[in-house]
């Protein structure tokens, strides 16, 4: 039986919740700390942790200045550290598929062409902006990674190692230290099952450690099919990776970027319903292909939503986990914020785009919201159909 050592200590951070004074439990787990949160958040003196909002502008792809510069589809987005921004169009679409714009929402320029040659892809998978400032682009079929500047000028490409396989879900990020995260695809002998595993890489694409693995059922051969399969969530941030797993349960850990096993976070949770009625509109749709209705018949849907669906960091350390917790307004969820150590400090209902485009050509990239100086950053599905990128000034009291 793996052995494990607990060790329950009081942290000396005049820590208060109302009136009486609280401690940060922690505990050590395999030699590792742990920082165990419950369902309030803790009062600690001097932390500020209510976020104020205030938005600024709106780039909207329903406008008509935006479909004439060519931007149809917002895939996602992400900000650099001076603040420009770069939208990310469909790769099925036409013309260019990244798009900056300034700190204040003025275009600047495209760039990155369908096509084999230097620079050029053919599907797309966009990563997220280095510590450079650099822009990595996944190609998914020519299994190469482009890295731009911040101008879009093209810095490098570098063919991936031939065992490494990769499809629409996969992300390749290269890290201030030289490694590499990777996301990629296996198969099962069977075919019966996929699974999507996240792992560090060296230089040289040769496997460190894998951090994170999970199952996406193959619909065609499964005999059920969970309605929610475990999703693996992670963030980089000042040299640490975070990743959760929904598998399992409200935890993140965090890694060094040589995959060493920092520190875990953990928080109580009040389990959300899954609706009865969302059940019965999916299982009542007409719509859709004989294969999709097939698939319908081998759902197997839970009694809870999974405890996270998403996760980033500010440029100050500050995790924000994103619940099943409706928010405080429609399409709204709630954000529970934890400090650079951990400790749970306050809750945002925020309205966020989320979808679970693992597989399709081009798709997942992870980024629907950010935050970097003092600016939040939400992408919202309109009731249109189209998208909007929301800024907001963000302060702190």
């Amino acid at each position: 039986m793996k052995k494990m050592i607990y060790l329950l200590f009081i942290i000396s951070l005049s820590v208060y919740c109302g009136s009486k004074e609280a401690t940060v439990e922690k505990i050590i787990e395999d030699g590792v700390e742990v920082v165990l949160n419950h369902i309030e958040p803790y009062k600690i003196k001097g932390e500020l942790s209510n976020l104020i909002l205030e938005e600024e502008f709106v780039l909207d792809t329903e406008k008509d200045e935006m479909a004439e510069l060519g931007i149809t589809d917002m895939r996602g987005f992400d900000v650099n550290s001076e603040g420009d921004i770069y939208l990310f169009n469909s790769p099925l679409r036409k013309g260019d598929m990244v798009y900056k714009f300034d700190r204040e929402g003025n275009f600047i320029k495209s760039f990155l062409q369908r096509g084999q040659g230097p620079g050029e892809v053919q599907f797309p998978s966009h990563q997220r902006i280095t510590h450079q400032d650099n822009l990595p682009i996944l190609d998914v079929r020519q299994r190469k990674l482009c890295i731009f500047d911040k101008d879009g000028e093209l810095l490098e490409e570098t063919r991936l190692a031939s065992d490494i396989r990769i499809a629409g879900g996969s992300k390749c990020l290269p890290l201030e230290n030289g490694n590499y995260l990777i996301r990629k695809l296996s198969i099962d002998p069977s075919f019966e099952n996929y699974y999507l595993v996240l792992s560090l890489y060296n230089s040289e694409f040769e496997e460190i450690k894998e951090l994170d693995k999970y199952h996406i059922p193959n619909w065609e051969k499964a005999h059920k099919v969970d309605m929610m399969f475990q999703i693996s969530l992670w963030a980089v941030s000042d040299g640490n990776i975070y990743v959760g797993n929904e598998k399992k349960g409200y935890e993140i850990r965090v890694y060094d970027l040589e995959g060493n096993l920092l520190r875990k976070i953990r928080k109580e949770y009040e389990p959300v319903d899954y609706p009865e009625e969302e059940k019965k509109a999916i299982l009542d749709e007409e719509e859709g292909t004989p294969g999709e209705q097939e698939i319908k018949k081998k759902l197997v849907f839970p009694e809870h939503y999974p405890p996270i669906q998403h996760l980033f960091l500010d440029d100050e350390g500050r995790l924000f986990v994103m619940t099943y917790e409706k928010g405080e307004n429609p399409e709204e969820f709630m954000f529970d914020i934890f400090n650079p150590e951990g400790i749970f400090i306050g809750r945002k209902s925020l309205r966020v785009f989320i979808t679970l485009a693992l597989m399709e050509p081009g798709g997942s990239t992870d980024v629907r919201v950010a935050m970097r100086n003092n600016r939040l950053y939400c992408l919202h599905e309109k009731e249109s159909g189209f998208q909007e990128l929301v800024v907001y000034r963000a302060s702190w009291e």
